[in-house]
């Protein structure tokens, strides 16, 4: 089975495939998941070889990706957890369960836009910190490793997401670059990274995570935690996520009743539903 947001209603994936969107939420749970730092996938060569690959390339930089639709039949057939959140959300047939199942093991058309961005910007990631939140699959931020960043970091809500999607696509990327890969609620990554100096990043990176305005708070406190005095985020997103009710103009509102970055608008993907990548930076 396939997962999909449903967000806009001409969704056209970057390998040139179609859907047809209807919004597919189920109601949230209280339960979030734990944070933790995670170290290695829970996949090995045996199982990675029989996987398809996906080829991209943004600009000058090319990037391969295990199919999602491969390790998502995987998960559902063989891991017998009885919390897996990818079974779950098969199961209910649902692409989205607040705080359960985040939508990660796909790789979504906000995450090619924001990796295009950044490789065709002349943007200088040599030497420089970088982060990708709500990552999935994690192309803008292999794409950051890809053009010289020094240390790029990943986080997705799910642990499933990170050691059997992103941690596997870096390592089919693999670089110089020193990476970790953190899971959990953005919340408790906050309480966590608060206390860390070396937490600190040039540039973060995140696509397609706006969609929840209930979330805006928690982002909002992570990006003050995580960025440097002198760093840049930059964000992609749909104006409106329907049927979620988050976007562009709405986060807009929010980062500017708060006083505390300010918020360019980058770059626009005219579609029935526009997409734009935002530039934050500290006032």
């Amino acid at each position: 089975m396939e997962f999909r947001f449903n967000f806009s209603c001409d969704l056209e994936e970057k390998d040139g495939t179609n859907s047809t969107n209807t919004c597919s939420v189920e109601e949230k749970t209280e339960k979030l998941e734990d944070f933790q730092e995670l170290f290695s996938s829970k996949l090995d060569n045996k199982i990675l070889s029989q996987f398809h690959q996906s080829s991209y390339k943004f600009c000058n930089v090319d990037i391969s990706c295990y199919k999602c639709e491969d390790i998502e039949q995987w998960i559902v057939e063989n891991n017998s957890a009885e919390e897996s959140v990818v079974k779950s959300a098969a199961a209910s047939h649902s692409d989205l369960l607040p705080a359960v199942y985040e939508g990660g093991l796909t790789v979504w058309e906000c995450g090619c836009d924001l990796a295009e961005f950044i490789s065709g910007e002349g943007i200088d990631f040599r030497g420089k910190s970088v982060i990708e939140l709500g990552c999935g699959a994690g192309l803008p931020g292999i794409c950051a490793m890809k053009c010289g960043a020094e240390q790029v970091y990943f986080q997705d809500y799910n642990s499933e997401v990170i050691s059997y999607f992103t941690i596997p696509n870096v390592q089919l990327n693999e670089t110089t670059c020193q990476c970790r890969f953190f899971s959990g609620d953005w919340g408790e990554f906050q309480k966590y990274a608060r206390n860390q100096p070396d937490m600190r990043f040039d540039y973060i990176l995140t696509a397609e995570t706006i969609y929840s305005s209930e979330n805006y708070p928690k982002l909002h406190s992570l990006l003050e935690t995580l960025l440097k005095v002198d760093g840049k985020i930059f964000l992609a997103a749909k104006s409106h996520y329907y049927g979620v009710g988050g976007g562009t103009r709405l986060f807009e509102d929010f980062i500017t009743k708060e006083e505390n970055f300010t918020y360019e608008s980058v770059k626009v993907m005219e579609a029935n539903v526009p997409r734009e990548i935002i530039k934050l930076e500290r006032i």
